[in-house]
C-alpha cells in the first residue's frame, strides 16, 4: 500500500511555523500590557500611600515635597497610560496576524484532510480490485482444474 503524502506539507509545517511565531510575538505584546498594568497599579498604590501620609500637623516642606511627589506620580502614570495605549495597539495588531496565521494554517489543514480522504477511499478501491482479481483467478483455476 502506497504511504499518503501531502504535496504541500512544507507549506503547511511552515504555515505552522509562522503562526507558532506570531503567538509568540502576541505572548510578547500582552505581557509588555501586563508591565504596565502593574506599574500604572505601583503608581496608585503609591498616591493612596502619599495622600494617607498627609497630616494636618504636617509641617509646610513636607506637604510641599508630598505635593511634588504626587505630581510626579501623576506624569508618570500619563507616560505609563500613553504606552498603555500604544501596547495595547501592538497587540491588536499582533492579535490580528495570529489570526490569519491560524487561518492559514487551517485552509491547509482542511486540504490535506481531504487529500488523505481522497487518498484513503482510492487505496480502499484499489485494495477491493486487488481482492476480487486474487478471488477471481482462485475461481477460475479451480474451474480449470
Amino acid at each position: 500500500m502506497k504511504k499518503f503524502e501531502f504535496s504541500m506539507e512544507k507549506v503547511l509545517e511552515m504555515r505552522r511555523f509562522e503562526q507558532k511565531q506570531a503567538e509568540i510575538e502576541l505572548g510578547k505584546a500582552n505581557s509588555e500590557i501586563s508591565r504596565i498594568q502593574n506599574e500604572l497599579k505601583k503608581i496608585a498604590e503609591s498616591h493612596a500611600k502619599a495622600n494617607s501620609a498627609c497630616s494636618p500637623e504636617a509641617d509646610i516642606y513636607f506637604r510641599y515635597n508630598l505635593q511634588n511627589y504626587v505630581l510626579l506620580l501623576e506624569k508618570k502614570k500619563e507616560t505609563f497610560l500613553e504606552e498603555l495605549v500604544q501596547a495595547q495597539m501592538v497587540a491588536e495588531e499582533k492579535r490580528k496576524v495570529v489570526q490569519k496565521a491560524m487561518a492559514n494554517v487551517k485552509v491547509l489543514e482542511k486540504l490535506r484532510e481531504n487529500k488523505f480522504i481522497q487518498w484513503k477511499k482510492e487505496t480502499e478501491k484499489s485494495q477491493e480490485e486487488e481482492i476480487d482479481d486474487i478471488v477471481m483467478s482462485k475461481i477460475s483455476l479451480s474451474e480449470n482444474s
